[in-house]
This record gives C-alpha cells, sequence and structure tokens, in this order.
C-alpha cells in the first residue's frame, strides 16, 4: 500500500540511533511535517538512552530510561554502548553470560519501537529510514540484520547518514533559511559535530553538499556540569568561549544565513557571547530532534517522492556523484539509456539490462561526474566474444557498487535463444570513479 493512499491514516518512521540517545518520529499520511515520539506524555522529552540493563540474578531486562533508574538503584548490570559494541561484533559480557552484541542492540530497538503504541500501531507504518552518526559497509551489516530480526510488517526499510537527515529536514523549511550556508551544531557534552550545508546554484538541478567537521574542545566529561556554583560557571564560561572560537572561524570561511542548535550539550544557558555573536545577521534555532524528523521526511520522500527532491540532488558522502550510462540503437537512432543515476546511495546501487551488442566487442560507459568535471569514456573490451551475425549476441549487462568510489560492471553472454545458446563467458570491470 502507498503512503497515504488510503482512507485510513498512514504512517512513516525515522529512527535516529545513537551510541548514547535515540530518537523516534513520525509522519501521519495527513500530516505535512513529523511530530517526535515524547517517552514522556505531554512533555518534549524526545531522549530514549541507548541502554539496558539486565536486573541482578534473574533473565529480565530493561531499557532506556527504565534502564538508567534500575543502574542507578543499583539491582542490575548495565550494557551501554550497544552500537559500537554491535559494530565490533565481539561477544558482550553481562554478570557471568556472553551475548550477541547484535541482539542485543535489536532487543533495544524493538523495547524502544514498542513506545510507540502511545501514538500509533505498527502495522499501520509504510516505511521505516534508520538514521546513524555513522554510515559505512559494517553499519549497514549491523543494521541488516537488526531490521531482519525485529520482522517488521513492512519492507520498507532504509538507512541514511545524520548529514542527509539534515538536508532532508531542510528541504521542507522555508526557503528563507537557505539564502546562503546553513549549519547545524550537533553537541552532546563530548564532541561537537559541525554540519555544514552548501547548494551549488549553477546546476540543474541544484546539488546540496554537507561537510562535516568534528571538535572535542568542548569535552566536559562524563560527569556532566560541576554541582559547584563556582566551578559550574567556570565550565559555562571556558565552554562559551571554546564555541565562539569554532564558529567565528566557521563562519569567516562562508557565509552562513541560519544556525542549528542540536544536543543535550546546548540544554544549559552556558551560550552568551557566542550565542550574540551567531545572532548577530543569522537566524539561530535550538532543538534536538532534527535528525529523526529528517529521517521520517526521507521515508516519506522514498515511497511517495515530493516535488522538492526533485530540485535539489543530495550528494553526500554516501552517494553516487555520477550519473553512468551507455549510449544504443533504437529504432535506428542513437539514444542514451542511464545505468545508474548520481544522488543515489553507493550500497542501493544495483541494477541490469540485456543489450544486443554490435561486432566491435568494446562496451562504451559513459561517466558523466556531477561535481563539474568532464565527462569521460570507459571501455570495456570483450575479449573473445563470439562472432556471431549483426543482432545476434545478446548480453546482459549488471551494474553494483562495492564502494562510494567503485562502480563493478559484469557483462555476461546470453546467446541468442535455441540458435545461438549461450556461452555463459562472463567479462568483469572495476570503474574507479
Amino acid at each position: 500500500m502507498l503512503f497515504g493512499n488510503s482512507d485510513e491514516k498512514r504512517f512513516v518512521l525515522g529512527y535516529d540511533l545513537g551510541e548514547k540517545v535515540s530518537q523516534i518520529s513520525f509522519l501521519a499520511s495527513d500530516a505535512d511535517m513529523p511530530e517526535t515520539l515524547s517517552v514522556l506524555a505531554g512533555s518534549e522529552l524526545y531522549n530514549i538512552p541507548t541502554v539496558l540493563c539486565k536486573r541482578n540474578d534473574v533473565n529480565q531486562w530493561f531499557y532506556g530510561k527504565e534502564a538508567v533508574r534500575h543502574i542507578e538503584e543499583g539491582d542490575g548490570i548495565p550494557v551501554y554502548s550497544l552500537v559500537s559494541s554491535a559494530r565490533e561484533g565481539k561477544p558482550v559480557v553481562v554478570g557471568n553470560a556472553e551475548y550477541d552484541p547484535i541482539a542485543l542492540l535489536t532487543l533495544f530497538v524493538k523495547r524502544s519501537l514498542s513506545l510507540l503504541s502511545m501514538e500509533l500501531s505498527l502495522d499501520n507504518v509504510d516505511a521505516i529510514m534508520f538514521t546513524t552518526r555513522s554510515l559505512d559497509h559494517r553499519m549497514i551489516q549491523v543494521l541488516n540484520a537488526v531490521t531482519s530480526a525485529l520482522e517488521l510488517k513492512t519492507n520498507n526499510i532504509y538507512y541514511q547518514s545524520h548529514e542527509e537527515s539534515f538536508y532532508n529536514y531542510m528541504l521542507y523549511q522555508p526557503d528563507d533559511l537557505m539564502n546562503h550556508s546553513v549549519i547545524a551544531c550537533d553537541y552532546d557534552l563530548d564532541e561537537l559535530h559541525v554540519y555544514e550545508m552548501a547548494i551549488n546554484r549553477n546546476t540543474t538541478p541544484l546539488v546540496a553538499t554537507i561537510d562535516v567537521k568534528s571538535f572535542d574542545d568542548l569535552k566536559i566529561g562524563s560527569a556532566g556540569f560541576p554541582k559547584d556554583v563556582t566551578a559550574y560557571h567556570k565550565t559555562c564560561e571556558k565552554l562559551d568561549d571554546e564555541f565562539l572560537t569554532v564558529m567565528q572561524k566557521v563562519c569567516s570561511e562562508k557565509i552562513i544565513s541560519t544556525v542549528f542548535l542540536l544536543g543535550d550539550g546546548f540544554r544549559e544557558k552556558w551560550p552568551k557571547r557566542s550565542l550574540e555573536f551567531l545572532c548577530r545577521t543569522r537566524r539561530v534555532f535550538q532543538g534536538n530532534n532534527m535528525f529523526s524528523k529528517g529521517a521520517s521526511i526521507a521515508a516519506r520522500e522514498r515511497i511517495k517522492p515530493g516535488d522538492k527532491a526533485s530540485k535539489i540532488v543530495f550528494l553526500g558522502e554516501d552517494k553516487l556523484k555520477s550519473n553512468l550510462g551507455i549510449h544504443l540503437l533504437k529504432c535506428g537512432t542513437e539514444v542514451y539509456c542511464a545505468i545508474l543515476d548520481a544522488g543515489i546511495n553507493w550500497y542501493e546501487a544495483q541494477t541490469g539490462m540485456d543489450i544486443i551488442m554490435d561486432q566491435s566487442g568494446i562496451l562504451n560507459i559513459e561517466v558523466t561526474p556531477l561535481t563539474g568535471k568532464k565527462p569521460r569514456m570507459v571501455q570495456l573490451y570483450l575479449d573473445g566474444l563470439e562472432n556471431r551475425p549483426i543482432g545476434t549476441t545478446r548480453l546482459r549487462l549488471s551494474v553494483n557498487m562495492n564502494s562510494v568510489n567503485e562502480v563493478n560492471i559484469k557483462v555476461t553472454d546470453m546467446g541468442f535463444g535455441e540458435i545461438y545458446p549461450a556461452t555463459g563467458k562472463v567479462w568483469e570491470q572495476v570503474v574507479e570513479l
């Protein structure tokens, strides 16, 4: 069922899976913008601590805020670092037993999704977008394992980075917020991550890019802000000075029109001089649920694309930055046939087609970068190709990507029915982008 094509209200979800805290946003088929699930009804407490707790001496597990409470009361064994443990793949020791880290992460995600029962039924969810800070090949393996074990009712399950969730969120913000570059500062009291989004308006469609920088000068430790009043004020002044230095450097390099302050690190009222600096010629917003909201918007775009996404192509770290195509004869006229389009995630890039090959034995793949570089032609030599009459050599072209910069092209001789049986010959080449 397509999103919003039924009288019954349907939903898409954006799940921000973080090392310390996670969030879930949902977007209804009759709504323009998403809402974020609060762990306490009637409040704006969006963070679900990414932690489990196993009760002492019994096989009873708690998650999120309930886990934190039992840990503080001392009647359970804490399990932190669920995401990084799953990435490492090593068994996690809890008490006297070892547990599969993927199973522990799956338990947390499953339990946290159960919170949605206050707002909606998972049976009415058409798509889920998971977003994480880092989305490399290993993280994709972890997410595939987790989502497979969850046995969700929908097959529309997607993944993307925080950068792309930032982009999706900005797609549906007022245009005047994006007159120039936009930055989002995500601070969790350990690291400050600065996401800078710029739009190249000299291309059609427009191209959005996001640069990410990390700073650890604002780290104050797991204990958080000091309880002592004097020490508290000194910490606030230090953070304000460090953040001001970072922002002055960032804003000196480009014209910034909008700033978002994200994360629990900005909950305290320490930004004073830095905030005064940012507000001089820019619009500044504070919150902490941008990534989960952006992920839910992205989920909607996947199953029911809107007009805005077609006008701006996002070229992030995980995105194919070139168009790949081939020129073929169709009804006697040469036409361009797209193989892969720029803007798709490399780990989702997979396609195939059958073509009738000419007698040259050379397959020409055109690579057109969206970064302004000139198009180039990549030639695949089909050595040993059967010498058949014109129009009787059918080849199957299969394309996928090994990484964001490597396209794997595979060509298989399919023959031509019973007249010219397939030889099974295969030619492969990796194209470096």
